[in-house]
């Protein structure tokens, strides 16, 4: 069969399916003239929807209260200096 269907319809099929893609597009209302746009926006993060405010400020503040602690653990530490090394004795 390899030989007996030639790359023509390999080309076919490819177009056939882009256009039915492209109708289904324009049946669920899309524009072709914006889907490249939509789609490298989309792709880069620029058409990302806001996060929910209520979310975002209770993140923000768990995060806070993280950072506070954690501030005060690393002060209660205090710094810690390398201990340093013994002299070598020479050989």
């Amino acid at each position: 069969m390899g030989h007996s269907v030639g790359i023509q319809y390999a080309g076919i099929s490819a177009m056939l399916g882009i256009g039915l893609l492209t109708l289904w597009l324009l049946h669920t209302g899309h524009s072709i003239r914006n889907l490249p746009v939509r789609a490298i926006l989309s792709l880069t993060g620029h058409l990302r929807a806001r996060p929910d405010p209520w979310l975002e400020g209770t993140l923000r503040a768990a995060f806070a209260e993280f950072d506070r602690e954690l501030a005060l653990i690393l002060q209660d530490r205090g710094p810690t200096r390398p201990t340093p090394l013994p002299p070598s004795s020479p050989n």
